[in-house]
């Protein structure tokens, strides 16, 4: 296990009568370079969960584990495993701060106590990552961009500390279609070809379903399904039941074969789908 949790609870404000039991009893690990989605209903505790992994939020009871041993409550401790996983909020650009996209993006190497000449180069190498134009964006104010281009200096932000893991919650809030494919075309890059862990917190399983190896189910705070992508989506009956649709390419191919056509169902992206039907016509015509 790269990165999980053992027997994970949270409960917020405990001792009082407001105490809420935000999380029970999650187990899971995911391996290092994998692509995982954590994907529930609003309210089924993905936040609460993903905020434990960098610890962020400190477990009522049970573990966080990093490479295999716990996270504990150390501050300096806590400050290097921030460095390592890194965490982009959902609507992240409410948070922004500084006068330029540069500083924005430079602030948390700054903070590090790291060289100028090594915090513009950390700068340059996240606005190239993410597909930012540093010529044109790197001295506007951030809350001059588009909606998709804040987005991506909030990960480029992150991405400026050299992080291991990558999470994001709910990372296409109030994206439309371009940029939420363009998004994840880049998380889909960083994990491939940089090697990054990348968990994302969703309800919206459109773009994200194609690219995940391994799926956590939440609701209601529990883990209540957990495996490889395939094995999960494939149990729609059971989503439908915690209120989560499956991609409408994936329903139609679940369609075909109600139908008895012999179609796999495993199938999120329109190019799976198109081979999937071009196969199906060739056995018809042979």
């Amino acid at each position: 296990m790269f990165i999980g949790t053992e027997q994970l609870t949270h409960t917020y404000m405990p001792g009082t009568p407001f105490a809420t039991e935000a999380l029970h009893n999650i187990s899971f690990g995911f391996r290092r370079g994998e692509f995982a989605l954590i994907i529930g209903p609003s309210g089924s505790g993905k936040s609460t969960l993903i905020q434990h992994l960098n610890g962020l939020l400190r477990p009522t009871s049970g573990r966080v584990l990093f490479e295999g041993k716990s996270v504990g409550s150390d501050k300096h401790e806590l400050l290097r495993l921030r460095r390592r996983i890194g965490l982009v909020f959902q609507m992240p650009e409410e948070q922004f701060f500084s006068e330029t996209v540069f500083d924005e993006i430079a602030f948390a190497p700054r903070n590090q106590g790291l060289q100028e000449e090594e915090v513009e180069k950390r700068v340059m190498e996240a606005l190239e990552k993410t597909g930012l134009q540093a010529s044109e964006l790197k001295n506007r104010h951030p809350f001059q961009l588009s909606a998709g281009q804040k987005r991506l200096v909030a990960i480029a932000a992150v991405l400026s500390l050299k992080p291991e893991v990558l999470i994001l919650d709910e990372p296409t809030a109030a994206l439309d279609t371009t940029c939420r494919k363009n998004l994840f075309n880049l998380l889909t890059g960083l994990n491939q070809k940089e090697g990054l862990t990348v968990v994302i917190s969703t309800h919206h399983l459109d773009e994200a379903a194609a690219l995940a190896n391994r799926v956590l189910v939440l609701q209601q705070g529990k883990l209540v399904m957990s495996g490889l992508a395939a094995d999960v989506f494939g149990k729609r009956e059971e989503l439908y039941e915690l209120g989560l649709a499956l991609p409408p390419v994936t329903e139609i191919m679940h369609g075909l074969a109600d139908k008895g056509l012999p179609v796999k169902t495993a199938v999120y992206t329109l190019q799976e789908a198109r081979r999937e039907i071009r196969a199906l016509k060739r056995r018809y015509k042979s």
